[in-house]
């Protein structure tokens, strides 16, 4: 993600709040609505059939800039609520149940909602592609009903917006959109929004245009939807130097970040394998130490009297003055030291420790080419 790109983003969208939140635009109706919403549709839920149709059709008319437009998904709701109210509720209820629930389930959910509203258009309006549910209606349900746990997927603004941060990594589109990928794009977005504070402090003065009925948006979800809106709205590219890839080119970016995760790991686990011998061979420097009495296999007793590189040289009594190397030696069991007990793991450490090493090296240079492909 190009967070230099977001932070310019903000910067215009600071710039226009007056024009965007004045009398002529107003805005700040998104927290309007999102604060009368959730009351309304558990009213509408506890309603009885005949009166539940009309109590959905209020949020329609009190959504219709949000979820509403070209085409009518939440009216069409409306009218399968005439022929089918408890199916409707149910659809409703189920979904608000996974409000909080994670990506997973709550796509679930999702889908679930959008195979039955499908059924319900082929059923009663099968002409009618005005009131097909889409992803974007769905999860503004759900957006609209609890925000601090939800993100308003807006296919075309949200695309753009990403293209701008420079977010390539792929969620997809359609009903196959991959939420997990779109939600983690918003979560890396908002902590860095959270951090701004002046963009804080721009947030908080919209509350003195209504503070009685207006929701508190208290995880800045709702922020963050306006900016993505006001994005592709009002222009907050403008000025951002950015390339928009064709899909050829985003699915290699996709394959090269692939890569570099898979590359990351394999240098992680080579990192991982130098650091426990480099800790093995720090409780050796405790033991390997000049003055210090060992054992050789055929040499006999020796007094190391010198170390250096890796290598100690040992004075024996019957052979003399050995050079020797410090990890095969002790490794492969020709020199014993009293007081120091090794495991296999560490024994088998010690033995490979120019592979290791190597290994490292490798990872290292492999990782080079793809460092910008890492988040």
């Amino acid at each position: 993600m190009n967070y230099q790109h977001l932070q310019e983003i903000i910067e215009h969208y600071i710039d226009l709040f007056p024009v965007t939140n004045g009398p002529v635009h107003m805005e700040y109706y998104k927290w309007q609505i999102i604060y009368r919403f959730r009351p309304m549709m558990d009213e509408a839920l506890a309603a009885s059939d005949t009166d539940f149709p009309g109590k959905l059709y209020a949020l329609k008319k009190l959504t219709a800039n949000v979820i509403d437009s070209y085409t009518q998904p939440l009216n069409g709701l409306v009218e399968f609520s005439k022929k089918e109210p408890a199916t409707v509720r149910t659809m409703f209820s189920t979904l608000f149940q996974a409000t909080e629930a994670d990506v997973e389930h709550k796509q679930a959910a999702i889908q679930s909602f959008l195979d039955q509203s499908h059924k319900l258009r082929e059923k009663y309006f099968p002409d009618s592609y005005l009131y097909n549910d889409d992803l974007h209606s769905v999860t503004g349900y759900l957006f609209l009903y609890d925000p601090d746990h939800n993100y308003l997927y807006k296919a075309t603004h949200c695309r753009s917006f990403a293209d701008c941060i420079e977010f390539y990594d792929d969620w997809g589109s359609g009903e196959t959109t991959k939420l997990d990928i779109f939600f983690r794009m918003c979560d890396e977005a908002l902590a860095a929004i959270k951090e701004n504070e002046a963009l804080m402090a721009t947030a908080a003065s919209r509350y003195d245009i209504d503070p009685d009925h207006m929701h508190p948006d208290t995880e800045k979800h709702i922020l963050l939807f306006d900016i993505i809106y006001c994005c592709s709205t009002y222009n907050l590219f403008k000025g951002i130097h950015y390339v928009v890839p064709k899909n050829a080119e985003r699915q290699l970016i996709q394959a090269r970040k692939d890569k570099a995760l898979e590359l990351k790991q394999a240098l992680n686990e080579a990192q991982e394998k130098v650091s426990q011998l480099n800790a093995v061979q720090g409780a050796l420097s405790e033991k390997v130490i000049v003055g210090k009495i060992v054992k050789h296999k055929s040499f006999g007793a020796g007094t190391i009297t010198s170390i250096e590189d890796g290598r100690f040289t040992v004075s024996f009594e019957s052979a003399g003055t050995k050079e020797l190397g410090i990890n095969l030696s002790i490794a492969n069991g020709l020199i014993t030291i009293e007081g120091l007990e090794l495991s296999k793991e560490q024994i088998d450490l010690l033995r490979d420790e120019s592979k290791i090493r190597n290994a490292e090296l490798y990872a290292e240079k492999e990782m080079a080419p793809y460092l910008e492909y890492l988040e």
